[in-house]
């Protein structure tokens, strides 16, 4: 892999890291309002869709920041090396 592309991949995963926030809590909260439909009280329901869509948007912020984290020491397995560190063979003759 290209050190430009592995360069890249980091840089589009960290912007892509509101993104996952945002959705996770979206279906966090969609997903809060379906269970708190069962209940009677309307301030129960907010509170219970509100709770389980910060906990789905913090949960996954938070594994999210931690893959991006190690993610550098993943492609370093797979980028091609440096010029300087290229191993020069000598010709057999």
């Amino acid at each position: 892999m290209p050190r430009w592309l592995a360069h890249a991949i980091v840089i589009v995963g960290w912007l892509l890291t509101p993104v996952w926030a945002w959705g996770a809590s979206f279906f966090g909260a969609w997903l809060g309002a379906r269970l708190a439909v069962r209940l009677s009280d309307p301030v129960a329901m907010i509170a219970v869709a509100g709770l389980v869509g910060l906990v789905a948007g913090l949960g996954t912020l938070w594994l999210w920041v931690r893959q991006m984290r190690r993610l550098p020491h993943r492609l370093s397995h797979h980028m091609a090396p440096r010029r300087s560190q290229e191993v020069k063979i000598a010709p057999v003759e």
